[in-house]
């Protein structure tokens, strides 16, 4: 007989109570937000008990981290980095960048940014819900000073934070309704690597 932990449940039993409670709460961040969202709901749409919740997240905050590790799998190396990896050069990577937001606005379930979102409603520096999502975006931004060092931009560490500046402009916009907010911000971006003399063909 399969161990069997202190609820009676197998281990895969636990397993899939805690990847249904995650699955849960980043769908219901996604379409809310992690300030609106209480446990009462994630336990009830999840169809768990609170106990079982607590055994696997030691808070809300706990979870909230969780859901934002489990976005930047899915969306930063999951989807964003596959996005832009069909392009040969760094320099047409960087503005694939772009397209790769252009149809992410466009997608029926485009809500906006989750790390973004976070980081505006957490405003406790010391909150580890506001660290995860710094570090959400921190690691997108790094993804493009790679792109810019491999480009041989002058001063990747600038260029990449200017990329970024543009990236969340574009989907504050999209988020109001500009949907073709990321091509015109490419437009921005083409000229800045072009004052550096890179290459942007694929």
């Amino acid at each position: 007989m399969a161990n069997q932990n202190d609820e009676g449940q197998t281990p895969a039993a636990a397993g899939a109570a805690r990847e249904r409670l995650l699955r849960t709460a980043y769908a219901l961040f996604q379409r809310n937000s992690v300030n609106t969202v209480g446990v009462d709901r994630i336990v009830a749409e999840a169809v768990v008990a609170k106990t079982t919740l607590y055994r696997h997240f030691s808070s809300k905050d706990d979870l909230a981290v969780s859901v934002l590790r489990h976005h930047e799998d899915v969306w930063t190396r999951g989807w964003l980095e596959q996005a832009i990896e069909r392009h040969e050069t760094a320099g047409a990577r960087l503005l694939g960048v772009f397209d790769a937001f252009d149809d992410w606005f466009h997608g029926d379930d485009y809500e906006g940014c989750l790390f973004a979102r976070t980081l505006l409603e957490t405003r406790d520096p010391a909150n580890p819900v506001r660290a995860a999502a710094a570090a959400g975006l921190e690691n997108v931004r790094a993804l493009l000073r790679a792109l810019a060092e491999e480009a041989g931009v002058h001063d990747p560490d600038v260029f990449a934070l200017q990329l970024q500046m543009l990236l969340l402009g574009a989907t504050v916009a999209a988020v109001h309704g500009d949907l073709d907010a990321a091509q015109q911000a490419r437009d921005v971006a083409r000229l800045l690597l072009e004052r550096e003399g890179i290459r942007t063909e694929s």
